[in-house]
């Protein structure tokens, strides 16, 4: 498909292949870890995620991003090996394939994690574009992976993000696209103030989110 209309956009983790990643666990790592080392870490009260911290240590301690990064990376390593894949989602790929759109993915993981677990799952097959941390800027929440979306299709009219998690919608939100929200926890997107357009509990319901 060299110039589709619309394009949707999936995350990865959670919502096309479910693992043990934690990714709670992996955010309080790195900010203990930052903390240790003497980066302030601005007292709030919604908990920072794993990329947010990363932003502070580019912004502030940039020397220790490499030994900051092993963390999610070690922590992806281990869970990619128990990934098993989302009811549906090579059906709701197909789908979506089958409505003219464009399929992308926009993960936090990193190159070597999401070539994986796309090749195990034999996913490559239904998606025209990847995009892991390695081709971005920022992560999520941030929309830098949606300036590599568009780079893509710069005609496409219409943008829409699948996904399980606050900074999936965020990202999407800060993009200017609609969110479709799969699963995830309702309570955490209203306490950031994410708007959903949809909410589907099966990737079956997705053509139907949609229209």
């Amino acid at each position: 498909m060299s110039a589709p209309e619309s394009v949707c956009v999936f995350d990865l983790d959670h919502t096309l292949v479910n693992s043990p990643l934690d990714l709670r666990a992996v955010g309080r790592e790195m900010e203990v870890f930052i903390r240790a080392r003497g980066v302030t870490v601005p007292e709030r009260e919604l908990r920072w995620s794993g990329a947010e911290l990363l932003g502070l240590v580019r912004q502030d301690a940039a020397q220790l991003e490499d030994e900051l990064m092993q963390i999610p990376r070690r922590h992806e390593r281990a869970a990619m090996a128990e990934a098993i894949l989302e009811p549906f989602a090579r059906e709701a790929l197909a789908a979506m394939k089958q409505l003219g759109y464009a399929t992308a993915i926009w993960t936090n993981n990193d190159r070597v994690v999401a070539d994986f677990v796309l090749e195990r799952f034999a996913l490559h097959a239904h998606l025209d574009l990847v995009v892991t941390r390695d081709e971005m800027t920022a992560l999520k929440p941030h929309p830098d992976g949606l300036r590599v979306v568009r780079e893509r299709w710069p005609a496409a009219d219409r943008i829409v993000m699948v996904g399980d998690s606050w900074v999936d919608g965020a990202a999407a939100q800060a993009g200017g696209i609609p969110f479709i929200r799969y699963r995830g926890q309702p309570e955490e997107f209203a306490r950031r103030d994410i708007a959903i357009a949809a909410h589907i509990a099966s990737l079956l319901d997705l053509p139907a989110a949609l229209a």
